[in-house]
């Protein structure tokens, strides 16, 4: 059973390290090329395929160490943990980019944001706009965090459910 413990620890943190190290990799690529702060679908069928990917088979190799035994308890450990790792990795990620690679990255991103709220409703006066700007500033890494963190363990959550259930052998 301790093996075990160790076996999931290490997947944990192994996997979970590999696909924040991916993600983070094209957040790196995004900002040498000048396009960080746009998201595109190529960049999200990727990041949900390496996730997919780098939960699902972390699973399949404990699987493959158990004996072929794996119970829905074991997978959601597996899947929520590297998503977990992946999160946090990347929260500090973020933190060192907004803060000392980018720190000016509030600021655009409240650009971004107020150059979409003029394009969906032309009339707002430059007085709610920059109302709505400094609102906005204290809550940009804060929301970014949290739903760095919120999504990953979502997305976890159902990949290692439906990974579990499908090679569930007790």
């Amino acid at each position: 059973m301790d093996n075990q413990k160790q076996s999931i620890k290490n997947l944990i943190l192994l996997y979970g390290t590999v696909l924040a190290v991916s993600t983070i990799l094209i957040s790196v690529l995004k900002y040498t090329f000048g396009n960080y702060l746009e998201r595109n679908v190529w960049e999200s069928v990727l990041g949900f395929a390496l996730l997919i990917g780098l939960i699902v088979y972390p699973i399949k190799v404990f699987k493959n160490e158990n004996n072929g035994f794996l119970n829905l308890s074991q997978s959601f450990k597996i899947g929520l943990g590297v998503a977990a790792v992946a999160g946090i990795l990347s929260i500090v990620y973020f933190f060192i980019f907004a803060n000392y690679i980018e720190p000016d990255f509030v600021n655009q991103v409240m650009d971004a944001q107020i150059s979409e709220a003029i394009k969906q409703n032309p009339s707002m006066s430059r007085d709610e706009l920059e109302k709505g700007r400094e609102m906005g500033k204290g809550f940009v890494m804060p929301m970014l965090y949290g739903g760095i963190l919120i999504m990953n363990l979502f997305f976890g959550f159902i990949i290692a459910l439906i990974a579990g259930l499908v090679m569930k052998k007790e």
